[in-house]
Order: structure tokens, then C-alpha cells, then sequence
């Protein structure tokens, strides 16, 4: 091979790593907004983390100074941590007990017959914690529109919102429950899934595709019908948001008194 040659495919195999290296970082989600002071993300030191039903804090992952976030989802043995009178059954994950002509449930909501998904360990992780000089400061929450953040609007606009769950087993998951609601038992809602889990992490989507009125007037809003399936962190459909749980005052005495435990 004569060097001309030999320059022609450096080249190439040189654009080739770099078209690959740029799709890599494009293909990574980033966080939507970016808040100033101590929580304006360019300035590092922010660490995502969650807690496993035993109660350990685990690491997630973190967030750059450019504002990506890198996911360090670590495996582990959810079947060793037990279980909790919360989160016995699977279903309960997705809010799908209590379904109208399934059969009996206790006054605790577990049911009094056994269901296909007995023995399966699962946990369903809410919005990831920001860390930063030892202490919570913020969250992160992957939603659709930026407006489902707000407290009144969480179950009053068609949207899709995200979670992490794990689970010991890969399990195919369709099933549909219809409940009787808490506000008017003469409304129901409808929460259906169409999931494919894998063993292990996955990122699930909920979403609200219609919404119903009550109320004397029917002047008030709530989900009529919720759909879970699997979606993505790469999907272009996710949003990230930094929400903010900590003013700077109480950030900067959190740093004074992490930088003197650290010296």
C-alpha cells in the first residue's frame, strides 16, 4: 500500500471516529434550564442519586458542566433488600391494584387472592436528587412539557412524565385496571401497560391521554385514562428539568460546613 493510500484511509477512518464520537454526545440527554448560583450546573459538583428500599443512598449518575447527563445506573440485588408493606406486589409500582372485578382486597388495598406477578422484586424510582457539598439540593424530573412540573397541573394535563424501575427479571407486562375514583365513585380512571421489561433498569413512560370533569359543575379536572410503556433517556420526546429544593443561603452554610469536614 503506497502512502497516498495509506493517508486517504487515516483520513477517513480519522472522520469516521469523530462523526461517531459526536453522535455519541448528541445522543445523550441534557438538561432544559439551567439555574443560577450555586445550582448553575457549569460550575460542577453535581451528583444524582436515589434511595433502594433498604434505605442506602445509591449514585445515578451526574450532571457536567455543559449541562449532559451521564447515567451510571449500577446493577444490584433487589431480591436481597426485601420487601416493604408498600411495594409487596409489582402492580402496585404502576398504581394498578384495587381493579374493578379482579377480586377482594384487604383495607390495606393488597389483594386477597394471588396474582401472576408474585414473587417478581421491582422498584419504581420518582425523580432523581441532585447531591451537592453532602446534601440534597435539588431534583431532576424527565417530563414532556415543562408546564406538568407545576403541582397543580401534575394530573391535569395530557403529557407524559418518566421514572426509573428495576426489576430481577426480564417480563413481558399487559394489563389493564379500571379503578373507581377517590374524588366521585361514580368516575373511574383506566391505567393500562404495554411494557417489555428487561432485567434490570428501565425507563418507563406514563402518560395522561385523556382527562374527565366532576364536581357539581364539573368544573374540576382528573385522568380518566393512563397508559405505561417503556420509552427511552435518548428519546427526543424526554425533557429534563433542574427543580430547585434549596435556596443558595442554605446551599452556601451546607458548603462551609462540608469544606470544613473535608479539609
Amino acid at each position: 500500500m503506497n502512502t497516498k493510500l495509506i493517508l486517504i484511509f487515516a483520513i477517513i477512518l480519522f472522520q469516521s471516529c469523530k462523526t461517531q464520537q459526536l453522535q455519541t454526545k448528541a445522543s445523550l440527554p441534557k438538561v432544559e434550564n439551567q439555574l443560577n448560583g450555586e445550582l448553575d450546573y457549569s460550575k460542577g459538583g453535581i451528583e444524582l442519586v436515589q434511595w433502594q428500599k433498604s434505605g442506602d443512598e445509591i449514585s445515578l449518575g451526574s450532571i457536567d458542566k455543559t449541562g449532559v447527563i451521564h447515567f451510571n445506573l449500577p446493577a444490584y440485588d433487589i431480591k436481597a433488600l426485601g420487601r416493604s408493606h408498600m411495594e409487596y406486589h409489582f402492580e402496585s409500582q404502576l398504581n394498578m391494584l384495587r381493579c374493578k372485578g379482579k377480586g377482594d382486597f384487604d383495607m390495606m388495598g393488597q389483594p386477597l387472592f394471588k396474582t401472576p406477578y408474585e414473587d417478581v422484586y421491582s422498584q419504581l424510582y420518582p425523580p432523581m436528587y441532585i447531591k451537592k457539598y453532602g446534601v440534597n439540593v435539588a431534583y431532576v424530573s424527565p417530563v414532556s412539557d415543562e408546564e406538568l412540573l407545576v403541582k397543580e397541573n401534575f394530573n391535569k394535563i395530557i403529557g407524559d412524565k418518566y421514572y426509573w424501575m428495576y426489576i430481577d427479571r426480564g417480563l413481558d407486562f399487559k394489563d389493564t385496571c379500571i379503578q373507581e375514583t377517590f374524588q366521585d365513585t361514580d368516575f373511574e380512571i383506566e391505567r393500562s401497560a404495554d411494557i417489555q421489561f428487561k432485567e434490570g433498569w428501565n425507563f418507563i413512560k406514563s402518560s395522561l391521554v385523556e382527562l374527565q370533569n366532576y364536581g357539581e359543575n364539573n368544573e374540576e379536572i382528573m385522568p380518566k385514562k393512563i397508559l405505561f410503556t417503556q420509552s427511552s433517556p435518548e428519546s427526543k420526546d424526554v425533557k429534563w428539568y433542574m427543580v430547585r429544593i434549596m435556596d443558595d443561603e442554605k446551599i452556601l452554610a451546607a458548603k462551609k460546613e462540608y469544606e470544613l469536614q473535608n479539609k
